[in-house]
């Protein structure tokens, strides 16, 4: 046992001690305990432990109930010391030569010489803590008597019942775990009515015909939680074979319970461990791996693992595995540019997979060079340019890359696409163009980034976009019932063919075209669906010999005005008496915006509107003063004023 116990555990064997015990009598004033029973075969054992103070000067004596003495002095069991092993024995003499000054020095003492007293009765026996009574002494009770330094009696604890100890329950729930540092076996305690306490056990290992003891005297307990003890880890188990592991709990007198058991196979680790400095190297259609080979002969076999992600999931590529000594791997079924990260690892003897090392990655190329993009075909729109070819074929195609350049004495080809094209076409959007010429060619890229020889240059002689500037508007003019507009070609004047002229009713409407566009040389357009009196809002634009568009003048505003009426000629009559008497009269076509008011002469001497107003060349009047009357016309504008009467007809 070494001098200096870990603190969790003298903590959790001080908790122990401190519990609830039987067959012990305990002494406040000295801290002492004392445990006496008899074990199997009929002796009697008695421990004194100390567990506050040093150990009384004058040593202990036992005596019986009557008072007699049944040993007159405790003394340190010789051939007990000469049982420990050596670790014990220079733990024992650690214990004896604890420095004494102090208070801390001496409880220190106390409770390292408590917690191995109470685990290993040897270890009592060889410190003199305890004594062994020959089957034929069986007194029913006992007393100790703690000695001074001159030997004379001091204080006396006891009585202290003296019954059977028949050995604790038998640990419960035994299992082991096999894992790279040692084979850990666990158990739970289970405390027994009227049982001396166990704070120690004994752990034996079988396999075979071989058995072992791992623990060369009684072991502490401590515990994870209560009932559950910490493990016991078996760190050089045998390896590649079925261990049998038997845990028996030791009471304070050295009576061990029966044996509780576990079986495990004992994995050689070491043979799992995967092969070190795994390589891969890429070629066309093929990713070659290699390793060192592995020296563990236990090592069953090797598998490869291979995953398009880091973190897998991974796919197994040797279902039969690999032999063990082979250090190299080809895997052919791979796409070219794609990534794969690969691993090998050790199978153990028992068929189970042994952990994977940092997985290595490969980018393998392409077995085949792609050919060059054929057929390379364009169509032109008014602001971008639509190219189509043929596809390349070939699993290993992973796009294209179109390139333009301005002609062919331009230096350099520029990329239009930064992600690949996936299939035989792109859009060039170019926006508003002047005209001029392009050049395209397309390039066809693997999946392992090499490219195919770039395919045949294509021209493409661009539209003129660029629309004309808005026209210049020189004067306007509403009269005569109609608006009018004065305008010059903006520069350059060959960019303009067309003007139009828009209308609304408000500056803040788009308007609409009004009429048929006017060539850009005749330098007037008018509007005549208009009314006399009322205010239109116009804009020009332009349209240049390609049909594109300018943008809008700024809106300007004309009022109609009225129609200067002319006089008109009298009207022709034909006077009709068949079958009824009727008047039919001919005139020329009033000017736009007027209409046509057809008067008779009255006998009396006033002129009757007969017809109108109208807008023609002819009217009949069904009922005329007679063959002889005269008639006139007269011009009404759009506002309602009249012109100036034609002359009469003839009678």
């Amino acid at each position: 046992m070494h001098l200096m116990v870990p603190g969790k555990a003298l903590r959790s064997g001080l908790l122990w001690l401190g519990c609830a015990l039987v067959a012990a009598a305990a002494h406040a004033e000295t801290g002492t305990r004392v445990y006496a029973a008899q074990i199997p075969g009929g002796a009697v054992r008695i421990l004194v432990v100390m567990l506050d103070g040093p150990w009384p000067a004058g040593g202990v004596r036992i005596d019986d109930e009557s008072g007699a003495v049944l040993v007159p002095h405790v003394e340190p069991d010789r051939t007990a010391q000469a049982a420990l092993d050596a670790a014990s024995q220079r733990a024992l003499a650690a214990l004896q030569h604890l420095p004494g000054a102090g208070e801390a020095n001496a409880k220190a003492a106390s409770a390292l010489l408590a917690l191995r007293l109470t685990s290993d009765w040897g270890f009592a026996r060889a410190a003199g803590a305890a004594v062994e009574l020959p089957s034929g002494a069986h007194p029913r009770s006992i007393r100790v008597v703690l000695l001074k330094a001159g030997g004379e009696a001091g204080a006396t604890l006891g009585p202290v019942a003296v019954g059977n100890d028949a050995g604790p329950p038998a640990p419960a729930g035994v299992r082991a775990q096999a894992a790279p540092t040692g084979i850990a076996v666990q158990w739970q305690t289970a405390r027994q009515a009227g049982a001396v306490p166990a704070y120690a056990y004994e752990v034996e290992r079988s396999f075979g015909a071989e058995r072992a003891h791992l623990t060369a005297h009684p072991q502490l307990m401590t515990m994870q939680q209560p009932g559950q003890a910490v493990p016991f880890v078996d760190r050089a188990p045998p390896v590649d074979a079925t261990l049998t592991y038997e845990v028996r709990l030791v009471d304070v007198l050295g009576v061990a319970s029966a044996p509780a058991s576990a079986q495990i196979y004992s994995p050689d680790f070491e043979a799992a461990n995967p092969p070190a400095d795994q390589t891969a190297k890429v070629g066309k259609g093929i990713v070659t791996l290699a390793w060192t080979r592995v020296a563990n002969p236990r090592t069953g076999a090797l598998a490869v693992e291979r995953s398009q992600l880091v973190g897998g999931p991974y796919e197994l590529l040797t279902p039969e595995g690999l032999s063990a000594q082979t250090t190299t791997f080809k895997d052919e079924h791979v796409l070219a540019g794609a990534g794969y990260y690969y691993r090998v690892r050790a199978v153990q003897p028992n068929g189970s997979l042994g952990p994977a090392a940092d997985p290595v990655h490969a980018q393998p190329l392409s077995a085949t060079t792609l050919a060059a993009p054929q057929g390379l075909a364009s169509e032109v729109g008014v602001n971008q340019v639509a190219l189509a070819w043929k596809p390349v074929p070939g699993a290993s195609l992973a796009g294209y890359i179109v390139e333009r350049r301005a002609s062919s004495s331009a230096p350099r080809w520029a990329r239009l696409n930064t992600r690949l094209a996936p299939g035989p076409k792109y859009l060039d959007v170019i926006g508003p163009s002047q005209g001029g010429t392009f050049e395209y060619r397309v390039t066809a890229v693997a999946t392992d980034e090499s490219l195919s020889p770039p395919g045949e240059v294509l021209q493409v002689s661009l539209r003129d976009t660029v629309p004309p500037a808005p026209p210049i508007v020189m004067s306007t003019s509403g009269a005569d019932a109609r608006a009018q507009v004065h305008f010059a070609p903006a520069e350059p004047a060959e960019k303009t063919a067309q003007v139009a002229l828009l209308r609304s009713d408000s500056p803040a409407e788009e308007g609409l075209v009004v009429g048929a566009p006017v060539a850009a040389k005749a330098g007037v357009i008018e509007d005549d669906w208009v009314q006399v009196g009322r205010a239109y809002w116009y804009r020009l634009v332009a349209f240049d010999p390609a049909g594109n568009r300018s943008q809008e003048s700024e809106a300007f505003q004309i009022r109609v005005g009225a129609v200067d009426l002319p006089t008109p000629k009298a009207p022709q009559v034909t006077y009709i008496e068949q079958p009824a008497p009727q008047a039919k009269l001919s005139f020329a076509a009033p000017p736009a915006h007027a209409r046509v008011i057809v008067q008779v002469l009255r006998e009396e001497g006033r002129w009757q509107q007969v017809v109108g107003p109208m807008v023609g060349t002819s009217a009949l009047d069904l009922d005329p003063p007679g063959p002889h009357a005269r008639y006139r016309i007269v011009y009404v504008g759009e506002s309602g004023g009249a012109g100036v009467p034609s002359e009469a007809s003839a009678p």
